[in-house]
This record gives C-alpha cells, structure tokens and sequence, in this order.
C-alpha cells in the first residue's frame, strides 16, 4: 500500500490502515480512538477527490460528528469506533463508514444520521466506551488505585478545605473585613465558628485533630488564598478573552485611602460564546511613578503577568490627560510604539464631562454652577436643614450622570429651596453662621440672572443626561456616540441657536413664573459706555438683553465644544462601521475598495481586500438588500459572516473599540470598600483578591459555580507543597 511520503509519521494513526486488522494492540487502539489522524488547516483535500465526484470534504464535519475520521490513505471518512470495534454481522454485509470509506460528501449529513442511529454503530460506540474507561483506569497512578486510605484522606482533606474557602469568598463578596485586632480574631474566625455551631462536623472534626501547622486559617493561608480566589477567576477571564478574535485595553488611576496610587486595568473583548460585548475588571496594579513610561510599563507587566495575548490588542481606553494622551510621549504613544495596530480613544464620558466644563468659561454659568453646588452642600450638611428640602444629590465631579440629575432636581424644587433659606436667614433659633450663610444664598438666589442661568442649565443638562447614561453600557459603541452626537445631538442644539426666539421665550416665560412666585424682578444691568467685565449690549427689552447676553453665548460654547471634542480622529478604526450593509448599498465599488484597503494597511488581515469585494457584491444581490437593518448595530450582522472571517474580525474589532472607562471607575467603589481606613495597611496582592471576589461575585454567586470555583482554587492551592495533602501528584 502506497503512502504519500507527507503522511509518514501520520501512518500509524490513519483509521484507513485499520478496515479488516485484527487484532490491534491496546495501547494503539486507544491511541487511534482518542487521537486520530486530523487533517491540517491547511490540507489540500481537493487531491483525494474522486474525478467522478464534485464536491470535497469539509474539515468542519469532524468537529460535528465526533466517531468520524478522516482517513487520506482510502480517501474518505470512517467511523473509528466500527472499525476498530467490528459490530457483530447478523445479516446482510458492511458497507460503508466500515470497511469502505464514504467519499459522496454531498450526502454526508443523511447518511451520517442513518450511520448513528443504526444497531452497528450503537453496539460499537458501547464497545469503545467500555474499553476507553477501562484502558483508563489501568493508566492511573498506581498508588491511586491501590491506596484507597489516601484517597479517602485527600477526600476528607479537601472538604476541609473548602469549608475554610467558602467562609473567605463569602467575607470577599460581600465586602467583609477578615481580620481582627489579633491574628485569631474577626469575621472570618467567628463565621468559622458560626459554621461550626450550625453543624458543620467536617470543620468540628479538623480544629479537633489539626496541628498549628494544618490549620489553615492563619494570615499568611489566608492571604494565599484570597490571591489564589483572585488569579482563579483572572484566569477564567484571560482564556475568554485570549479565545476572542480582537481586545482592548481600558485603565484610569485613582489612590486608595493610605495615599497609593492604583491603576484600575480591565479589558473589553466580544465572548464569541454568548456574541455579547464584555467589559471586565482585572485587577489593581500599584503605581510607584506618575510619569507615562512608568505607567505604560505597569500596564504591559500587568497584561503579560495575567497571560494576555497582547497580539490581539486593539484598543486603548483612557482619559485625556497628557500624560495618557500624549501623542509623542504619553502612555498610549508609548504602548503603539510596541504593536502597531493599536488605537487610543478618549473616554467618551470624559470628553462630555469636559464639554460641560467648557461652559463654565462663561462667567455667569460659572457662578451659578457654584452657587447651586454651595446651596446644596449647605442643606446636607446638617440634619435639620436637609429636612426642609428634597433630597437632592450632590453636584458630582466624577459622577457626570449625577451631576445633571442634580441641576435638574434643584431647578424642579428652586422655589421650595428659595422659601427655606429665606426662613433660615430670620430663623432667631438657628446659630448666627447658619443665619449668615443661609442670608448669603438667599440673597445670590434672588437675582434674575441666576434664574435665568439655572434655568437654561437645567433645561440642556436634561438633554445631556441620557447621552451621560447611555455611555454606561458596555454594549454601547464609540463610534453610535459620535454618530448620535453629530447626526442627532448637534442638530437640535443647531435648530435652538437658528431659533433662539422660540426656545428662549419658553425659558423666560418660566423664569418669569418664578420670579413673579418670589417677587423678583427681572431687570437689565445697568449699561455704561464702557463695560469690559460683562455683557453690555443695548438694549432696553431684559427678555432680548438676555437672550443675547447669555442664551446665545451658551449655545455657541456648546456647540463648538462637541464639534471640537468629538471629531473623528481615529479615522481608520471608525471607517470599519463601512462594512455596515446599509453603508454598503451606498457607496461605489471603488470607494469601499479604497476604505478596504486602508483597513488592510493599517490592521494586515490576509485577504481582506478581496473578501471585502465578495462581501460588497453579497449585499448588492436584490433579495439580500431587502433584509438590510439601517441600525448602527452592526454586530446584527456577525450571523452573516461565517463565510467572510477577515470581515468578522473587522466588525469584532469595531465592537472592541472602548466609548468610554466607566467600568474601570466602577472599580474605584469597590476599592473604597474593601480598603478602609480599618484595612488600610492590606498588601497589594490581598487588596486585589478581595477586589475580583467583590467585582466578580455574580460568576460565582450560584451553587454549581461556586463547587467549581471551591474546587479550582484547591487545585491551585495543592500546586506548591502542603502539610496536609489535597490532591496525588503527578
């Protein structure tokens, strides 16, 4: 029998070798059975063809039908477990997937269902499973299989364990100090002895027996294994996000309560399980420097430490300060200059925060944001005084989304908080600096142009505010952000500026109803000849004098600052949303060629060009071109690329780009929690074993999640050598 010199070493694993020999050793037979000879990516299988037949085989299949094999020396597929495992001939004879090789490919899925369901192949299946488990278990270690004792012991070992880890993951996800003042004291050694009280005999029966040195709950074994839970559940993050197609980046900074700097690093990647966009947390990294090399270098040592693929990297989310943006010499320029197809988008959150702050340039809607922030903290500051007002929230730095929810409620209730601090300012029983400040507000709150100011805020914070909360989902996209903000958002702020009269009448007409509540009146400055430090326009008319003074100042700041902060810098990346289907029908061939190009310049996929050539003439088909979604959702589309993979991984990448860190600053909540003032001196290793337990309880939080976890953390645990004996080694 003639073999192609390429299949050499293959030979003994080729079923085909195996139709009509017996017997076969053992130790081939379960070789063959649970490794057969699995052609290569790249295996031509065109040259096995028969000239007669048309159609190949589909390497794909074997993945679908685990009994089959393909076998190159007879050219075709064959049930490894019949052939190895002949079924008893009642009647008839054997015929094909038994001692010939089915080669008629286009009928593969028919006659694959008759081979399954038939009595042969059941009988056989049987014979191969009882001689796998069998041949298995003689491979066991011998000690194993011997010593039933040890195995018993490492049993009982292993509930001991688990109890002590169930009692640290249940103290790490619900945000439980540990410790005590002394090492055998706090919440994890009263839980342990709630456990105990409760009937845990398993745990009563190991602090009876155990030694100091087997006891497993000192400070040093609970630090270990808080890191081992941590790296646990990093691991199960890594494998997912190194089995995905394309990743980016996301990290900010922040200190915790004792004054040290933490990088917050998480990644945004697609589960190509579930098709859902992910943002997880990774963990804190400590920051010795400030400057960008230190911090880009903790961000590479971070991501190789946890088993990153860092050639799937294709994002960076950050912030927008120097040292993160920096184009020559900041941490992003840094990290491009390592892999090349990586792209740094600014926060989206971040850049809507700062055009917020771009307004405060204009005087008036400075000192009205301060003072309504002032008149807030003033009525939360006391008990007594809060009581007279709703509850409104703090006007937030770092809470954008709270930020506008504050205006907004204060501008709702102004006349309530205007009534309260007029009663606080004659109030003979309040103290005199309650009186004084209360006098104060009061009297900044009486002045039309506040009014006014406040109103407009309100009126544009509102229409801000569901962009802010939109951008705290992970399944939101950069570049829908900017399409909404250019196509939508800028528009109306347009329409408004184009028709100031209209809008503003209304919001004049409600500052008039309040003033006229409060006995304001509203009234234009007085106008001198030469006035530098504030509108001085002429006119007699204050709803005019207003609208020009102030309204239109602060639709033109807005305007441009969104214009300004969201053009389209990264260009290439943003022109992937191209491969849109409804972008498709409306370009030329030669432009979307071009736009083809440039992603292939710029990401190196092979064969992009002409698979995105194939993938513009698919959408232009009329019946295809029915069924197109003119939604910005392109992950709609992913179903429609099994047969395009290089445009797959385009859209997987589009999908990766980070809108904005807000998971990443999630994160700076939970270290507020689990480093208190109490726990301040905890170790970094510690600090982020308790931070993925709290992060991450959700993928621990059921029953059958947490044996797995309890279990994989044993198993990691066992790895470096213990007193008492978890597991057989190797």
């Amino acid at each position: 029998m003639q073999v192609d010199n390429k299949l050499e070493i293959q030979d003994t694993l080729d079923i085909g070798f195996y139709i009509n020999v017996h017997p076969i050793r053992d130790d081939l037979k379960y070789k063959i059975l649970t490794s057969p000879f699995i052609p290569p990516p790249d295996y031509d299988f065109k040259k096995d063809l028969d000239p007669k037949t048309k159609r190949g085989f589909i390497r794909s299949h074997l993945d679908k039908y685990p009994w089959m094999a393909y076998s190159p020396i007879s050219k075709g597929i064959l049930c490894k477990n019949c052939v190895l495992f002949r079924p008893t001939l009642q009647r008839g004879s054997f015929g094909i997937f038994i001692i010939r090789a089915f080669t008629k490919f286009y009928q593969i899925h028919d006659e694959a269902k008759k081979h399954a369901a038939s009595r042969w192949h059941s009988e056989s299946t049987a014979a191969a499973k009882f001689f796998q488990d069998t041949h298995t278990l003689r491979q066991k270690n011998v000690a194993e299989q011997i010593n039933n004792d040890s195995r018993e012991l490492i049993e009982q070992n292993r509930r001991k364990l688990s109890s002590i880890i169930k009692t640290i993951v249940y103290c790490g996800t619900h945000d439980i100090a540990l410790r005590g003042k002394q090492s055998d004291e706090g919440n994890f050694h009263d839980l342990l002895d709630f456990r105990m009280d409760a009937g845990d005999v398993v745990l009563i029966d190991h602090f009876n027996t155990c030694t100091s040195k087997t006891k497993y709950t000192s400070t040093r074994i609970q630090n270990e294994l808080i890191k081992v839970c941590g790296t646990v559940i990093q691991n199960e993050i890594v494998e997912k996000i190194n089995n995905s197609l394309a990743f980016s980046i996301l990290a900010d900074e922040t200190a915790d309560i004792s004054g040290i700097e933490q990088m917050s690093i998480g990644i945004r990647y697609l589960d190509l399980i579930t098709m859902d966009i992910k943002e997880e947390f990774l963990g804190f990294t400590e920051l010795k420097m400030l400057n960008a090399e230190a911090i880009a270098s903790s961000i590479l040592e971070f991501s190789n430490n946890v088993g990153l693929d860092m050639t799937k990297l294709v994002g960076l989310g950050f912030d927008g300060c120097s040292t993160m943006a920096g184009k020559e010499n900041g941490v992003q320029a840094i990290i491009k200059r390592k892999y090349e197809t990586v792209c740094f988008f600014h926060c989206a959150s971040h850049k809507l925060n700062l055009v917020v702050n771009d307004l405060n340039l204009l005087p008036e809607i400075r000192n009205t944001t301060s003072s309504i922030k002032e008149i807030i903290r003033f009525f939360r500051e006391s008990v007594l005084r809060r009581k007279l007002v709703p509850n409104i929230p703090l006007l937030c730095e770092t809470r954008w989304s709270e930020k506008h929810k504050s205006i907004r409620i204060f501008s709702k209730n102004f006349v309530n908080i205007k009534t309260a601090l007029d009663e606080l300012s004659i109030n003979t029983e309040s103290n005199s600096t309650t009186r004084s400040r209360a006098f104060q507000l009061s009297s900044t709150t009486s002045k039309d142009l506040f009014i006014i100011c406040m109103i407009i805020i309100s009126k544009y914070s509102s229409i801000l505010e569901p962009v802010v909360n939109k951008l705290q989902s992970p399944k939101t996209n950069l570049f829908t952000v900017h399409q909404y903000i250019h196509n939508n958002l800028l528009p109306i702020l347009k329409m408004h500026r184009s028709k100031s009269d209209e809008e503003f009448q209304t919001i004049f007409e409600i500052t008039k109803k309040i003033t006229d509540d409060l006995d304001i009146e509203i009234k234009i400055p007085r106008i001198v000849n030469k006035q530098i430090n504030r509108s001085n326009h002429n006119i007699s008319i204050p709803k005019e004098y207003y609208r020009i003074s102030l309204f239109l100042p602060y639709l033109d700041s807005l305007i441009n600052s969104l214009e300004t902060r969201f053009a389209q810098s990264n260009t290439t990346p943003f022109k992937i949303s191209n491969l849109h289907p409804s972008e498709v029908i409306k370009m030329n061939k030669i432009d979307f060629k071009q736009t083809l190009i440039n992603l292939n310049n710029f990401y190196k996929i092979d064969n992009l060009v002409e698979e995105g050539n194939t993938w513009y003439d698919f959408w232009h088909i009329p019946k295809n071109t029915v069924n197109i979604n003119d939604e910005n959702n392109i992950s709609h589309y992913l179903k429609d690329c099994e047969f395009f993979p290089t445009i797959k991984k385009c859209i997987i990448i589009y999908m990766t780009i980070p809108p904005t860190t807000c998971t990443i600053e999630r994160s700076f909540s939970t270290l507020r929690r689990v480093k208190t003032w109490l726990r301040s001196t905890m170790t970094e290793d510690r600090l982020c074993g308790l931070s993925m337990l709290s992060l991450h309880r959700e993928k621990i939080k059921s029953k059958d999640n947490e044996i797995k976890f309890i279990d994989k953390v044993i198993e990691h645990f066992s790895k470096n050598k213990r007193n008492l004996i978890f597991m057989f080694n190797d």
